[in-house]
């Protein structure tokens, strides 16, 4: 990574960001309020998580919709071959990025 730049980030407690519920596939939805922003935890396949700045997700397996809001993070939790899928406009099939070398999912947390 070689890096030190945290792209984005949210604050919540457990029960807030590990909530999962269950989320239609590839239809257009909302992911629910927190704080001031949004979020997801889908018990659907690879049960994706993520973020956003706006409540408006379509998780295709991870959420798909508005490719190029940058308020958005996306990640599998369940998927053998990778987590992340999006930081950002950033994403695992932009072919001019090295998404996969350069981006990073980081969970801390305070006991």
């Amino acid at each position: 990574m070689g890096s030190d730049i945290i792209k984005m980030g949210v604050f919540g407690t457990i029960d807030e960001l590990f909530d999962q519920r269950e989320y239609p596939y590839n239809k257009d939805t909302e992911a629910k309020s927190v704080r001031k922003y949004y979020s997801y935890y889908s018990s659907g396949i690879f049960e994706p998580i993520g973020f956003s700045k706006t409540p408006n997700i379509r998780l295709y397996q991870v959420d798909v919709l508005n490719l190029d809001d940058e308020s958005k993070l996306s990640a599998f939790t369940t998927y053998d071959s990778g987590a992340l899928w999006r930081c950002g406009k950033s994403n695992w099939r932009d072919q001019t990025s090295d998404f996969r070398d350069t981006f990073r999912i980081v969970f801390y947390y305070r006991i």
